[in-house]
């Protein structure tokens, strides 16, 4: 049932992001909703469950932004290795060590893709870091309470 309701949120989350962010935000700098959710859910749940996100997600992202196939994937795979480490909770601090992994995983991310596509990281990268260790925090919660919620469903 989690896997389920997480699909649902994911999809619309990368439906959102390639095609309604774009239009509505104004500034240059757009946060990478995926790359947030999927780091946050492979810190819960594991590697493997986040290598198989990332694959389904990486494939939609190709296809929406016309990007080469598997780019976003490959690009993804870097996030969810890098999700490994906050799930062992080194310091047992609740958002701090996911938060820095997140700004290092966008990082990550977005050279990944820079050198698939040939292009220099511009100066919006610090930007999107930024804003993604804004985002870590609410959406972690949202998402471990889901978790727990949908997990709770499922032992009654």
């Amino acid at each position: 049932m989690a896997r389920f309701v997480f699909a649902l949120i994911l999809t619309a989350t990368i439906l959102t992001q390639a095609t309604i962010l774009p239009g509505v935000n104004p500034l240059n700098v757009l946060p990478n909703l995926v790359l947030v959710m999927l780091f946050i859910w492979s810190s819960l749940r594991g590697a493997r469950e986040g290598l198989f996100w990332a694959f389904g997600a990486g494939l939609v992202l190709d296809t929406l932004s016309l990007d080469p196939l598997g780019s976003n994937g490959l690009a993804l795979i870097v996030v969810v290795v890098l999700a490994v480490p906050a799930r062992r909770r080194v310091f047992h601090s609740g958002v701090v060590i996911p938060t820095l992994l997140v700004m290092v995983a966008t990082v990550a991310h977005a050279l990944t893709l820079d050198v698939i596509r040939g292009v220099v990281p511009g100066y919006q990268l610090i930007f999107q870091v930024l804003l993604h260790a804004l985002l870590v925090p609410p959406i972690y919660l949202f998402v471990g309470a889901m978790d727990r919620w949908v997990v709770q469903d499922a032992g009654r």
